[in-house]
């Protein structure tokens, strides 16, 4: 059947012997004045049974898929990460980084403690002595700390014990994961607006504005279960500028301010997995170097900080051959 266009605009008229169709507008029809009949046709039941059953496949297919509604503002969402958290690497090793701050004046904290832990056979007689003079003290714990540190640290338990451990209002840390040759920076006090201290190998006093004291250290995996921390102490100073720093390939310009390297007072220790290295200020001499470090004088009250770093986890490095 044919519809032509009758000799008035708008009207339509059909051929004799012709089964009569709906009237069609001319908007339908930009490109020819005739139409199937057939093309006008709606879906058939076999074409809508067809679409209902691909929509019933795919809908378990994205159920099972994980897909799923997430409701923005619930009290579960609410404050975290729609992210899973990332896994580190197999080469990648465990630190736990404690501080632990109190009164400078705390004999447990300044002297107690150090009667208790194995500062001998931490470095060598020569790089001891250095630190001492210094004023830094450096001791190495094993996996059963003694009491007193089991005080600061707010440990009920044995070490290994995490149920049994808590932690007390004046103490902060944080997890970190290194691989072998790996750096981080750990920031021993606040930024003072003013220090003046005797560098090693001078004379005068020095002064330094907006300094903050460091402990840059570099992580070597040496075998499975043993590590060994390399810690030279650093102070940044002045405002915050692009300065040359050494890349992976090559220089690069990064944002930092003036680094002072004390790589006379360098130092390396060796941990075992659950092994911990504190670090701290002597008490006997609070003018000194370590006193910039580890003493906040603007406090209300004059406080010491002492850092405790434990090798917590290492994975097992499994050989693809072996001989």
């Amino acid at each position: 059947m044919l519809v032509k266009q009758a000799s008035m605009p708008g009207e339509y008229s059909v051929e004799p012997g012709s089964i009569p169709s709906p009237i069609i507008s001319p908007v339908f029809m930009p490109f020819s004045n005739t139409i199937r009949a057939t093309e006008l046709q709606p879906c058939s039941t076999k074409q809508a049974l067809r679409w209902g059953l691909i929509l019933s496949m795919l809908l378990p297919a994205c159920l099972l898929a994980g897909c799923h509604f997430v409701d923005m503002h619930s009290e579960q969402t609410k404050g975290k990460s729609l992210l899973s958290p990332m896994k580190p690497s197999m080469e990648a090793v465990q630190l736990d980084i404690v501080y632990i701050e109190r009164d400078a004046d705390d004999p447990l904290l300044s002297n107690l403690v150090w009667d208790e832990v194995d500062m001998i056979g931490t470095v060598d007689l020569e790089t001891r002595s250095k630190m001492r003079q210094s004023g830094f003290r450096i001791g190495l714990v094993g996996l059963t700390p003694p009491r007193s540190l089991q005080r600061l640290l707010g440990i009920k338990n044995d070490i290994t014990d995490s149920a049994g451990t808590s932690r007390h209002k004046e103490m902060v840390g944080r997890s970190i994961h290194l691989q072998s040759g790996g750096e981080t920076d750990i920031l021993t006090s606040n930024i003072q607006p003013e220090i003046s201290l005797i560098l090693p190998g001078e004379s005068e006093p020095t002064t330094l504005v907006n300094a903050r004291c460091i402990l840059r250290t570099e992580l070597e995996r040496l075998q499975d279960g043993w590590i060994k921390l390399h810690i030279i102490p650093e102070i940044h100073h002045g405002s915050s500028e692009l300065r040359p720093m050494a890349g992976v390939s090559q220089w690069e310009l990064r944002p930092q301010q003036e680094i002072i390297s004390l790589r006379e007072l360098k130092f390396s220790v060796t941990l075992n997995v659950g092994e911990m290295l504190i670090v701290s200020a002597d008490g006997l001499k609070p003018d000194n170097i370590a006193s910039q470090f580890f003493i906040n004088q603007n406090a209300e009250r004059p406080q010491r900080r002492m850092v405790v770093i434990r090798l917590t986890d290492m994975k097992k490095l499994k050989p693809l051959y072996k001989n």
